[in-house]
């Protein structure tokens, strides 16, 4: 969830050194202040015409230095926070630092996190500090790329290799993994970590426009959830993986995990949906499992969420649905596949079946006698069972409709699908 950035959390940065201050200007603004830069203290005193809540300044500039700046701008202002940044430190420039009514004094080369620490402080905020949890990171060449932007969290490492990834898994369980979309043993990791129990939700992957087409693989097919870009800035790495691993942390908090048994449908839950007045939100801003997301952005107790079309598709209980997902082109040869594939959900006693068919191209008029002759089976062993085809793309979803408008047989676009339980304390109703 991004963060929303109060407009008081100005800062100037003052400093004779162009990489110095495009570091800092980059740095504090991705840890979300608004940040304005100047090149001298004249410069700096020509943008204090505007209102800032704190200047950070170079002691050693040409012309006016960064003491007698802190000078003027107390006269001005007597409650601006100035924090003193110098290479040459000095016992003269700490005494007159302090005598001046710096906030902090800092010497070069910078430590960005207690630069940010310390205006937090000022400003009266707490700096964010990542739930409690491990991060499981698969390969060690991964976790040797990411350890300096993963140095605030609890990490474990494992070898990408299905046995040993399930070993850590269960000995260890983490609240989010980290794998690499471009290796080729992830797809089966991510399968094995939800037959374990866990969500994909918390299963990101780390990728860059080199490995677009795996990545796209993994979110939309296989469900992963989420993709850190490789060189993404320690300020993203640990907003991804905090909002994860909080979520998980409160998704066990009010019920814990489903029962290994659920696996197959749990792929289809969705883990962010809440419900809200007339509508359903999502509450995540990375990739969604359930295809790409469309409409505006709604705020809820201050706080921005997407706004999200997929109505869930909310069934009594989900030990009684069987899912199953259709793919690519289906011809008349893969139809009899497709029938005993639903058969067997029907013998197994599977109240609901709900397709899946987001992936699906193009489909065989013969899929249509297979879909109307097990609806006829199902209902013969369950009068009131029910067949839903969903996440139909819109270049089929009328064809569908109309073939099996008399049948019974339910058809959608996209939609998620939950227990009715997990949406009974928001007190809404829902169809």
């Amino acid at each position: 969830m991004s963060e929303i950035r109060s407009p008081s959390r100005r800062v100037l940065v003052v400093d004779d050194d162009t990489l110095i201050r495009t570091m800092l200007s980059d740095f504090l603004t991705e840890a979300g202040y608004s940040v304005e830069t100047a090149e001298d203290a004249t410069q700096a005193l020509e943008r204090l015409a505007e209102p800032y809540d704190a200047v950070l300044s170079d002691i050693m500039m040409p012309g006016v230095s960064g003491i007698e700046l802190l000078q003027q701008v107390h006269a001005r202002n007597p409650r601006m926070g100035v924090f003193l940044l110098t290479a040459y430190p000095k016992l003269e420039t700490l005494h007159e630092a302090r005598r001046y009514g710096a906030i902090a004094y800092f010497k070069k080369p910078l430590k960005l996190e207690e630069i940010d620490r310390q205006l937090r402080a000022f400003l009266g905020e707490t700096a964010s500090s990542p739930p409690d949890g491990r991060v499981l990171v698969v390969g060690q060449e991964l976790l040797a790329h990411l350890a300096e932007r993963l140095a605030r969290f609890e990490t474990l490492v494992c070898e990408a290799e299905e046995t040993a990834f399930c070993a850590v898994v269960a000995d260890q369980p983490p609240k989010a993994v980290l794998a690499d979309a471009a290796d080729e043993g992830t797809p089966a990791l991510l399968q094995a970590y939800r037959k374990l129990g866990h969500s994909p939700a918390s299963f990101l992957l780390v990728a860059d426009d080199n490995t677009l087409d795996a990545a796209n693989e993994l979110l939309f097919k296989l469900g992963a959830g989420g993709c850190i870009p490789r060189e993404a800035p320690q300020a993203e790495v640990e907003r991804q993986l905090t909002e994860v691993m909080e979520r998980e942390g409160s998704e066990q908090k009010e019920g814990g995990a489903r029962p290994e048994g659920l696996t197959p449908v749990r792929s289809m839950t969705c883990t962010f949906a809440k419900a809200y007045r007339n509508g359903y939100y999502c509450m995540s801003q990375g990739g969604c499992p359930f295809g790409p997301y469309r409409g505006g952005w709604i705020a809820i107790e201050g706080k921005e969420f997407q706004k999200c079309l997929k109505r869930p598709l909310l069934v009594d209980s989900l030990e009684s649905v069987g899912m199953v997902a259709w793919e690519g082109r289906i011809e008349a040869a893969r139809t009899p596949e497709l029938r005993r594939q639903l058969l067997e959900l029907v013998r197994e006693r599977k109240h609901e079946l709900i397709i899946d068919a987001q992936g699906l191209e193009a489909a065989h008029v013969s899929l249509f006698e297979v879909l109307t002759d097990v609806h006829a089976e199902l209902r013969r062993g369950q009068p009131d069972g029910v067949i839903h085809i969903i996440n139909l793309p819109e270049s089929l979803l009328a064809e569908f409709t109309k073939v099996t408008v008399d049948t019974g047989i339910r058809c959608s676009g996209p939609r998620m699908v939950d227990e009715k339980a997990t949406f009974k304390r928001w007190r809404s109703r829902f169809e």
